[in-house]
């Protein structure tokens, strides 16, 4: 509940045009901007609470859903959510799966892997690169610019990160 952040995040909303109206804010359209994350796991509910109460504190009404895996699915596959949580596992070498995973193709495909139904012209060519490079120097830059056009697009928010693996011996 860092202040600096939460009083930047209000100030970006403001610019926006997501004002605050009776203690709620308020997307340029009129209506309330409401959010809902989507869950099949109950453990994953005390990661979401802290994030939820400062979502609250910017006047975003935000709430945890908790369904059956069978629903969950369903509404995955339909792409009916506002915000799930999903991991990616890739190989060290980028290959056709990033097309399963980010393409405009995928997205056109009912419960692809392409969950937020990215479709955008340049990640399919940055896609293109990464995959066609011929050396690995090109697939790095082509992975690079890649990374700067997701970034660009604000698919996902960032929830947690380990840089380092345990191994028990």
């Amino acid at each position: 509940q860092d202040r600096r952040w939460l009083h930047h995040a209000a100030k970006l909303l403001t610019d926006a045009g997501c004002g605050i109206k009776d203690g709620k804010r308020m997307l340029p359209s009129g209506e309330p901007l409401t959010i809902e994350f989507l869950v099949d796991e109950p453990n994953l509910e005390p990661h979401h609470l802290p994030y939820i109460r400062n979502l609250g504190i910017l006047g975003i009404q935000a709430s945890l859903r908790l369904v059956d895996p069978v629903q969950y699915r369903r509404r995955v596959d339909d792409r009916d959510f506002d915000i799930i949580i999903d991991r990616f596992s890739f190989s060290s070498t980028p290959g056709d799966s990033l097309r399963t995973y980010f393409s405009s193709q995928a997205a056109r495909l009912k419960g692809s892997q392409n969950e937020a139904g990215i479709a955008d012209p340049a990640i399919d060519a940055m896609i293109d690169h990464a995959i066609t490079a011929k050396t690995r120097d090109d697939m790095i830059f082509a992975c690079r610019a890649l990374d700067r056009v997701f970034r660009s697009g604000r698919y996902w928010i960032p929830h947690w990160y380990k840089p380092t693996h345990w191994i028990a011996y």
